[in-house]
């Protein structure tokens, strides 16, 4: 089974121990998964209801107490909005999905990001959300970025999410559903890691793992540049990623065939760098 996961504030807050942390984090929800093979959650639930039309069931982990509860009752009233959303954005078809709302990393604050099992809804419905009590954007960001990544699968149109092109789109995706680039999600940008080492080229490549911020923060960078160009986040996903580059998206979107070369001049023209997921607006 694979695990993908997203979003973990300490890529950004700590880049030289990102790859420690990840170790660590990946140890302790193989950990989990391992111990619920037989069925059930990687945490202890309770469930707080199911969305009217079926598409979502939301559950915490009863040690949370009542304010994870809140928190779960917050984010089931939202789900319905927040699914449509999100299909609206493929334009295809999905799956129920569970939300399971826990302290993932041991904190409340959201610091542990979100994760969930495969690039679809089976395997890949069971949606692992860290709580972020007193937060509910922040947790319902954290939602929409798993989400994304479920129906990724399902549309099947190059956007991998276990790969850097995914896990752009996803963050964006989860930002824009969550005030933006400035946003609930805003300590868990990319971009400016990426201008700060040198801004590699993950236009014309794509890089296989969603845990690197260079080529992550390539990508929300470029995803956001061509919404500054008048292209919806809705054209810009259903375009996908024939070759699976983010070229071949630009390409798709008839915006030209040299990407590399006109979003690093676009870049380049910026009077202050790159100091958010969103430098265009």
């Amino acid at each position: 089974m694979s695990l993908r996961y997203t979003l973990p504030t300490h890529i950004v807050m700590n880049p030289g121990k990102y790859a420690g942390a990840f170790a660590r984090h990946r140890v302790n929800r193989r950990l989990r998964a391992a111990a619920a093979q037989g069925g059930g959650f990687d945490f202890p639930t309770q469930r707080v209801g199911t969305t009217a039309d079926r598409n979502a069931t939301v559950y915490y982990d009863p040690a949370l107490g009542s304010p994870g509860e809140g928190l779960a009752q917050q984010i089931l009233a939202r789900m319905p909005d927040t699914y449509n959303s999100c299909q609206a954005f493929f334009a295809t078809p999905g799956q129920p999905v569970n939300v399971i709302i826990a302290a993932v990393n041991g904190a409340t604050d959201g610091s542990g990001g979100a994760y969930h099992y495969g690039c679809n809804f089976n395997p890949g419905g069971d949606l692992y959300c860290d709580a972020a009590l007193g937060n509910p954007d922040l947790t319902n960001g954290l939602v929409v970025a798993e989400l994304t990544e479920s129906f990724m699968g399902a549309q099947n149109v190059g956007w991998n999410c276990g790969g850097s092109t995914g896990e752009a789109l996803s963050r964006v995706l989860a930002e824009l559903l969550s005030g933006g680039a400035q946003g609930a999600l805003a300590a868990y940008a990319t971009g400016p890691t990426w201008d700060q080492d040198g801004r590699p080229d993950w236009i014309d490549a794509t890089e296989d793992t969603d845990q690197n911020p260079d080529s992550t923060g390539c990508g929300v960078v470029y995803l956001y540049w061509m919404i500054s160009r008048g292209f919806t986040a809705a054209q810009i996903t259903q375009a996908g990623c024939p070759d699976g580059t983010l070229a071949s998206n630009y390409t798709a979107l008839g915006a030209g065939v040299n990407a590399w070369t006109d979003f690093s001049a676009a870049v380049n023209a910026l009077r202050g760098g790159v100091t958010s997921d969103n430098p265009w607006g």
